[in-house]
């Protein structure tokens, strides 16, 4: 009896990927990270209007950073930054593992975020 084919978001499920799987998950790819940088700059954006302009708020402390820069941080690192780290470091650590990040870490931090996608990733299920 033949295996009845898998087919997710139009693209045929195969093992090993096919070219459009890969294809079809770097647009999702590109679509997450975008969606995580504008929440990460809305934040950082709220988070600096307490402060006066001419204060270097990326100098503070980590640990004075807004509980909406600290869901989005642990969703992409997977794990906290405490005192000796400023939120401007933080920041570009963040910046860096979501740029790094694989298929299925992109798939877990979408999800962890709440990002609601029009198309989802291809063969994690």
């Amino acid at each position: 009896m033949k295996k009845e084919k898998k087919v997710e978001f139009g693209i045929e499920i195969v093992k090993p990927w096919s070219q459009a799987m890969y294809d079809h998950n770097d647009e999702v790819a590109d679509v997450v990270r975008f969606e995580v940088k504008e929440l990460l700059d809305a934040a950082l954006c709220n988070f600096l209007e307490d402060f006066d302009l001419t204060e270097d708020a990326l100098a503070l402390p980590w640990d004075e950073a807004s509980g909406d820069l600290v869901d989005i941080q642990t969703a992409v690192t997977c794990y906290g930054f405490g005192s000796g780290y400023t939120i401007g470091k933080v920041g570009d650590t963040v910046e860096q593992e979501l740029e790094d990040a694989p298929y299925y870490r992109l798939k877990a931090i979408a999800e962890e975020l709440g990002l609601e996608l029009e198309k989802g990733f291809v063969g994690f299920n």
